[in-house]
């Protein structure tokens, strides 16, 4: 079904463009994009484009939460357009592009010195379970509309906070190790940069840092 989606959005990208333009993949198809998790709710990418890398153009259809792990300038160029320099993010700049209402076929090449690191949680279905109570954030929220609440989460050694349901997905600015506790039980994360935890439960869960260095999530909180 994914894939009929994305030749339908192809055969329109392609009215649009060239016959000289580079035919855009889907994004599981450019080389650097790294599908590293999926279930009926979110598609998670891990994407790290090396110095000098010059990517291929590929197609976004989904929904899709952004989260910068490691900076360095970059160029984006999107279908049949002139392509456009931008400096290096700070890790932990995470934002929302609503690609499903306007799907979108781009390269982005790495022009600078250092890997550029990002992941991409693409949110393919609601997980519409309990209502989200109001105290629903861990910390900062960075983004929230009608699809997902993104927070940030920075908890020195020994601190807590609260992640709540009905599911979503926790991705690690630095590496680190904590524990995720339910009611029923816990679960032990020694993450890398970019590391990820997906949850779906509708209990209130406890993230806790049981390591000796401060830990830095973003957290993504699917409605």
């Amino acid at each position: 079904m994914i894939r009929a989606a994305c030749l339908a959005t192809l055969a329109l990208l392609a009215t649009l463009g060239t016959a000289a333009a580079e035919e855009p993949v889907p994004i599981e198809e450019e080389p650097r994009h790294e599908l590293r998790f999926e279930n009926g709710h979110v598609r998670f990418f891990d994407v790290r484009l090396p110095p000098g890398y010059v990517g291929r153009m590929h197609l976004h259809h989904h929904d899709g939460v952004f989260v910068n792990i490691a900076p360095s300038e970059t160029e984006a160029q999107d279908w049949d357009k002139p392509a456009v320099r931008r400096a290096g993010r700070s890790p932990g700049d995470s934002y929302f592009i609503g690609y499903a209402a306007r799907p979108k076929a781009h390269r982005v090449s790495n022009v600078g010195t250092d890997v550029y690191h990002v992941t991409d949680t693409e949110i393919l279905k609601s997980c519409r379970g309990l209502p989200i109570p109001d105290d629903a954030a861990a910390g900062p929220v960075l983004v929230d509309n009608a699809r997902v609440r993104v927070t940030r989460i920075e908890l020195e050694p020994g601190a807590s906070t609260r992640l709540h349901g009905p599911c979503g997905m926790l991705v690690a600015v630095t590496s680190g190790l904590a524990l995720l506790a339910t009611p029923g039980g816990g679960q032990q994360l020694e993450l890398a940069a970019a590391g990820f935890a997906w949850r779906d439960h509708a209990a209130p869960m406890t993230l806790t840092n049981i390591g000796s260095t401060r830990l830095h999530f973003v957290d993504i909180l699917v409605k």
